[in-house]
Parts: structure tokens; C-alpha cells; sequence
């Protein structure tokens, strides 16, 4: 046994893989959804449309934080 590499890929990566794992699978999912008229493609585009919103929400927040965070030391 080598202290210098670890025994499994575990911590940050290994979250980040099963995150996107998960999220890949729930995407595939929603497709066949919509491929089998399961969820129809109005309420899809509905979704997508919510969701982008709140992405930008996210990302402008997260830009105005950094900002702060920046200027806020300067005197």
C-alpha cells in the first residue's frame, strides 16, 4: 500500500462523477418521456424555459457576489 495514492476515487471528483451521472440518467429519462408523449412538449419547453431563468438568476448573483467580494477589501 502506497500513502501517496489513494484506495478508491473518492471526495470531490468522485461526487462530481455520481452528480453527473445522475444528471445524465434523469436527462435520458425526460427524453423518453417526451418521446412516448409521456410528458407532452409544451410542459417541456415550460420547464426549460423556468429553468434557464433560474440559471441566469444564479449566474448574476454569483457574478455580483464575486464583485463584492473583490472591491469589498479595497479601502
Amino acid at each position: 500500500m502506497n500513502v501517496n495514492e489513494p484506495e478508491a476515487k473518492a471526495g470531490l471528483p468522485g461526487v462530481l462523477r455520481a452528480i453527473g451521472a445522475i444528471a445524465v440518467t434523469i436527462v435520458a429519462l425526460i427524453g423518453v418521456l417526451v418521446v412516448l408523449e409521456v410528458i407532452p412538449r409544451e410542459a417541456l419547453q415550460e420547464w426549460f424555459t423556468k429553468l434557464g431563468l433560474i440559471a441566469a438568476i444564479v449566474v448574476a448573483a454569483a457574478v455580483a457576489l464575486a464583485l463584492l467580494m473583490r472591491t469589498g477589501g479595497k479601502s
